[in-house]
């Protein structure tokens, strides 16, 4: 699953999420205007524009301009084109009351559209949440689960970012800003990512995430292992080299019998078992002995040998 796809499944999950307590609703309303829309003035007559290229994000800005605006608006469909490849939803309103929208925190307490977020729509946690789902449908995009962990919410300002990254810590996850075709803040860890998609009730992707982390953790633990056996068998392939021409050598030299009991035994069980490991040619022995006395026998004929 690539990281648009990801988005899109997080995406669907927090459109179905409906704010019950009104402080959240303006919140998230404030999240998804000041992150999708645009504002313009003509004549004293406030007009609010904003798009998406999702239908439920389109959806739930409509219902927001229409109960929390009181304003009267339309949705038109954008077929791709030149500067936008992709369908877009423009939920337009105009003759947009003032007072509504500073009262929604949409522009600031000048009527002016304010870099910064208004602390009084997000001064509680809840409400911090419930603005950064509204900012996270607007431009948020997020990794998949098993890939490189990710969460970034993109921002038209320098304040914006840093405002964002605040209601991040607000909802306990350490987040960050960056200036990158704009700016974005961003989350990086895997537990972080999962704090903010469970605080905005994205529960479903939370879960999806936890085991992600367990997949790879898994994953990690099962190539370090894999990479351990292999270093292993070609040391011990190595080995088992060196042991059977130390042997060879003193056959042609001195002869097996030549050697001691103990190291004849162990030459002989080299031969006939040579992919065995030391534990394996320990037990073969009669009676068995231990790992470090075959290690010291084989050393012993490698050193006859004058290899």
């Amino acid at each position: 699953m690539n990281r648009g796809e990801a988005t899109a499944r997080v995406r669907e999950e927090l459109v179905r999420v409906r704010a019950q307590r009104p402080c959240d609703q303006r919140a998230e309303l404030a999240g998804l205007l000041r992150g999708s829309g645009t504002i313009s003035v003509h004549g004293g007559h406030y007009t609010l524009e904003s798009s998406t290229e999702h239908p439920g994000v389109a959806r739930r800005i409509f219902e927001g301009v229409s109960k929390a605006l009181g304003a009267r608006g339309e949705v038109r469909l954008l077929e791709p084109g030149r500067g936008h490849p992709h369908k877009r939803y423009v939920v337009r309103a105009e003759d947009v009351a003032v007072q509504r929208l500073v009262e929604a925190g949409v522009l600031d307490e000048r009527a002016g559209p304010g870099a910064r977020v208004p602390r009084r729509i997000v001064a509680k946690r809840c409400c911090a949440a419930a603005y950064l789902r509204g900012a996270f449908l607007a431009r948020g995009s997020v990794s998949d689960p098993k890939r490189a962990p990710h969460l970034e919410i993109r921002t038209a300002t320098q304040e914006s970012a840093v405002d964002l990254v605040a209601l991040l810590q607000q909802c306990d996850a350490r987040g960050a800003w960056r200036a990158h075709r704009g700016f974005a803040a961003y989350v990086k860890g895997a537990g972080d990512i999962g704090t903010v998609l469970a605080a905005m009730g994205a529960h479903d992707a939370y879960l999806a995430w936890e085991a992600g982390s367990v997949w790879k953790s898994v994953h990690v633990s099962a190539g370090r292992l894999a990479n351990a056996d292999a270093a292993n068998a070609k040391r011990l392939a190595r080995a088992a080299v060196v042991h059977l021409s130390a042997i060879d050598e003193i056959e042609e030299t001195h002869g097996i019998h030549a050697l001691s009991p103990a190291l004849r035994e162990i030459a002989e069980l080299r031969r006939a078992h040579p992919q065995a490991s030391l534990e394996e040619l320990a037990r073969l022995c009669a009676p068995p002995v231990s790992k470090g006395a075959v290690a010291d026998r084989l050393r012993r004929i490698v050193a006859l040998s004058g290899r």
